[in-house]
């Protein structure tokens, strides 16, 4: 130890760096990584808090990038770093993808396959029409009104197989049914043999994005929908948590 070192003001420093590489953590988990003692990491917190050098969701606490950003710009979020989508893909053992609506299009922003220890890159920023996925139609049946409309009024409704939607007012009446039920499943509308469950995500109770988890319909058994459909739910309602207090 130098001779010149500051304590306390090395441990509020060691909470930074610590805030930056996990992004967010509770009173217990930060005492625990640090190996602080109760009273003093609180006392720590609290004033990194007031000079808005951290800030506390629930009972999280999290680095203040508005803080350290020069240009004033929305920070973009980084899908790769959640992970509850993570945990989806180990405790199924099938392929999950994150996608956002630009346009008409879904976007992939994220795809894991076992083993789940890295994204899988070559399918990020992939597009496809909204209407032939899952993932898609979870996130049109959960814009405003508006947002549908100005969709559906520049959707091709192009045919990928044989069970995608090509008729507008059935749809629409489809998108309502997803809305109220909380998920979307794609039976082989995009690809032949291949089922897929999306559920919405949402941050300041705008849908932003969606979940899903994909694969093989021999594997993805009609009698299996119900339980990996609450699986998705669940996940999806956890990345919305997750969202909200990272960003």
């Amino acid at each position: 130890m130098s001779k010149y070192e500051v304590s306390t003001l090395k441990k509020g420093l060691q909470i930074l760096d610590l805030l930056q590489e996990e992004t967010f953590l509770t009173l217990t988990e930060i005492t625990k990584a640090l190996d602080l003692n109760k009273t003093t990491a609180f006392r720590l917190l609290s004033t990194l808090e007031d000079m808005n050098y951290i800030i506390k969701k629930d009972k999280y606490y999290t680095w203040n990038d508005e803080k350290f950003r020069m240009d004033g710009s929305e920070q973009p979020i980084d899908w790769t770093v959640l992970q509850t989508p993570y945990q989806l893909g180990v405790s199924e053992a099938e392929g999950v993808y994150i996608g956002v609506l630009e346009g008409t299009d879904v976007v992939m922003k994220q795809m894991m396959k076992p083993p789940f220890k890295e994204p899988h890159h070559p399918e990020i920023g992939d597009r496809s029409p909204s209407h032939i996925s899952a993932l898609g139609k979870v996130i049109l049946a959960n814009v405003v009104p508006t947002e549908q409309q100005e969709a559906f009024s520049k959707l091709s409704f192009n045919q990928a197989t044989d069970n995608t939607f090509v008729d507008m007012e059935m749809f629409s009446h489809h998108l309502e049914v997803i809305k109220q039920q909380g998920f979307a499943l794609d039976d082989e509308e995009r690809f032949n043999g291949v089922r897929c469950i999306a559920a919405p995500v949402f941050h300041e109770d705008r849908v932003i994005a969606a979940v899903a988890i994909a694969g093989p319909i021999d594997r993805m058994k009609k009698t299996l929908l119900r339980g990996l459909t609450n699986q998705v739910i669940a996940v999806s309602k956890e990345m919305t948590k997750e969202l909200n207090i990272r960003y």
